[in-house]
C-alpha cells in the first residue's frame, strides 16, 4: 500500500473518489494507492491549530483492510510535522455514516461530550408567514461576517467562552471564515457582538451551526437575524440544496419547527471527534 500526497499531477486518478465540489474546499488531500489502484481518499482543511478532516472514502473492493488507518496514520505524521495541536472531523451519525464512525472509534478518535439532534429543511419548508415582517433591532443592527473585524469576532468569542458551560450547550466556535462570510450574520449593539446566527457551506447545501443572543432581546430580534439569513440563502440555494440545523438548545429546536411550520424532518445526530497528538 502507497500512500501519496495528491497533487495536480495525479489527481485524475483520485478524482473519482471524491464529489468534484469537495476538491475547491481543501487545504490537502490524501490519496492510498493498492495494487496500482488508487482505492481511498482522505481531505483535509486547516482549521487554526487543527487539521479538520472534511471527507475519508475507501473504494468498496479495499474496505476493512486497513487503508483508512493508513490514511489517518498519514495524516497524523503531516500533521505532527507541521506542528499542529491535532485532528477533528464533524459530521452527522446516520445510517450514512456508520462506518466511519467505527473507523474513526478504531483509531482511537475520542467523542466530545457536545452532541446534539440534526433536522433537515428543504428550501420549501421554511415558512414565509415568519419572515414578512423587516427587522427592528432597537439600536441594535445585523452585521454579514464579511463585514465582521477579527476584533470583533475575537470578543464575541472571548463572551461566549465565558458563559457558564455546564448544560453543555456552547460549543467551542473555531474561526469565523469556516463558516459562510454572507449568510452568517452577528447581532451587534453600538459595535458590540451580543449574538449570532451561523451557517456553514457542505456539498449539498448548508448547515445551520449555532445561534445564540448573549443578552435580552424580542422573540422579534431573534426571529430577525433568521429572517437576514433566509433571504440570503433564499437567492444562493438550488432546489437541491438541503439546511441541517444543528439543534444544539431546546429553544432552536423550537424555532426550527416554528420556522418550518413543523416540516423540519430529524437527520441524525451531531457528532465531533478528535483526536490529540
Amino acid at each position: 500500500m502507497e500512500i501519496t500526497i495528491v497533487r495536480q499531477e495525479n489527481r485524475q486518478y483520485f478524482e473519482p473518489l471524491m464529489p468534484s465540489q469537495m476538491w475547491a474546499w481543501t487545504d490537502f488531500v490524501l490519496g492510498a494507492i493498492v495494487d496500482e489502484t488508487a482505492c481511498g481518499i482522505l481531505a483535509v482543511q486547516e482549521s487554526g491549530r487543527l487539521l479538520e478532516i472534511l471527507y475519508l472514502y475507501v473504494a468498496e473492493p479495499f474496505r476493512r483492510k486497513g487503508v483508512a488507518t493508513e490514511l489517518l496514520n498519514a495524516l497524523h505524521e503531516v500533521g505532527q510535522l507541521s506542528q499542529m495541536d491535532g485532528e477533528v472531523c464533524q459530521y452527522i451519525l446516520g445510517e450514512e455514516t456508520k462506518e466511519l464512525e467505527e473507523c474513526l472509534c478504531q483509531n482511537l478518535f475520542q467523542s466530545d461530550e457536545i452532541n446534539s439532534r440534526i433536522y433537515e429543511i428543504k428550501p420549501e419548508d421554511l415558512s414565509e408567514k415568519y419572515f414578512k415582517r423587516p427587522f427592528e433591532g432597537r439600536g441594535r443592527k445585523l452585521t454579514p461576517l464579511s463585514k465582521v473585524t477579527a476584533r470583533m469576532w475575537n470578543q464575541f468569542l472571548d463572551r461566549i467562552n465565558a458563559l457558564p458551560d455546564g448544560d453543555g450547550n456552547v460549543p467551542h466556535l473555531d474561526s469565523m471564515y469556516l463558516y459562510d462570510q454572507e449568510i452568517s450574520f452577528l447581532l451587534t449593539r453600538r459595535g458590540e457582538a451580543i449574538g449570532c446566527a451561523l451557517f456553514e457551506k457542505t456539498d449539498d447545501g448548508y448547515i445551520f451551526s449555532y445561534f445564540c443572543v448573549l443578552e435580552e432581546s424580542s422573540p422579534m430580534e431573534m426571529m430577525g437575524m433568521l429572517k437576514a439569513s433566509y433571504e440570503v440563502l433564499k437567492e444562493k440555494c438550488r432546489k437541491t440544496d438541503r439546511i441541517y440545523v444543528n439543534a444544539l438548545t431546546e429553544t432552536v429546536e423550537k424555532m426550527v419547527f416554528q420556522l418550518t411550520e413543523g416540516k423540519a424532518s430529524a437527520k441524525g445526530q451531531a457528532v465531533s471527534r478528535h483526536y490529540v497528538y
